[in-house]
């Protein structure tokens, strides 16, 4: 699978990690705020040309979501 940038959506104590590639990681209080925010950024890297993954983690950190933009 082909992709320019990695975003993953991960659990973390007292809330959910959204990182991006190697950049600083964004903190969210709910699981699906932190869903949302990661797609948000995918659909503008691919506004820009190019291509995201994103990667969706559950609280037992088992992959529930993948998606290719």
């Amino acid at each position: 699978m082909d992709h320019d940038h990695l975003i993953t959506v991960r659990p973390v104590a007292g809330g959910w990690r959204v990182a991006l590639d190697d950049l600083q990681p964004l903190m969210f209080l709910s699981g699906r705020k932190a869903e949302q925010h990661a797609r948000i950024l995918a659909a503008h890297l691919a506004e820009i040309g190019d291509r995201a993954l994103v990667m969706i983690h559950d609280r037992a950190s088992v992959l529930v979501g993948l998606q290719v933009f």
